[in-house]
């Protein structure tokens, strides 16, 4: 668990410590946990990279979630700008602010649209500019406008994604090294998973 984090926000204390609850496109005062790179793989698409990380999270069997994040990001690998989280009761997905260190969160309802991956995937290829713009990048959606993107990768982030869903031998390994992950972020990040009175 020496794997460094890249950034961290200033840190700040939570008005509340209630955990958050997935809603309509909910604000949320805090940066989203680093992935984990090791547990990542990068599909390098153009002016944006995609990575797959097979996330896993908790202190035991019965209390473990795991399954795929799908995380957009520019070509270096190094700001987020989108992220699905495919694992746990409440899948969802977030915009990412790097201005300001903030993300907005929404549930998915996979009654309605489908199993996530496919969703998340067409999404992608049917809406990128847009999604980058809710994420506040205006300039990269105009370099996908512009230069395009290679969507050829999508096949390739769906199969790893979806092979992330499948249980692993070493699942609970990785949930605990994931939530230890958590809780080194939140120790730095103390605002991490908390919700203020003004963003319900």
């Amino acid at each position: 668990m020496d794997e460094p984090f890249a950034r961290i926000p200033a840190p700040r204390q939570p008005t509340s410590n209630r955990m958050v609850d997935t809603i309509r496109g909910q604000r949320h005062k805090f940066v989203l946990i680093p992935l984990m790179q090791k547990h990542t793989r990068w599909f390098d698409a153009g002016p944006v990279s995609i990575g797959v990380e097979a996330r896993a999270l908790g202190e035991s069997a019965e209390r473990m979630v795991r399954g795929p994040s799908i995380h957009v990001c520019s070509a270096d690998r190094r700001t987020e700008y989108i992220r699905f989280d495919v694992f746990g009761t409440v899948l969802h997905y977030h915009y990412v602010l790097n201005d300001c260190d903030h993300n907005i969160l929404w549930g998915y309802d996979p009654d309605t649209n489908g199993p996530m991956i496919p969703w998340a995937c067409n999404a992608l290829r049917e809406r990128l500019p847009t999604m980058l713009r809710n994420a506040g990048a205006e300039r990269l959606a105009a370099d996908v406008e512009q230069q395009g993107w290679d969507t050829s990768v999508l096949d390739a982030v769906a199969k790893a994604a979806t092979e992330a869903l499948a249980p692993r031998p070493d699942d609970l390994e990785r949930a605990r090294e994931g939530f230890a992950w958590m809780r080194k972020w939140k120790d730095v990040h103390p605002q991490f998973n908390t919700v203020e009175g003004d963003e319900v």
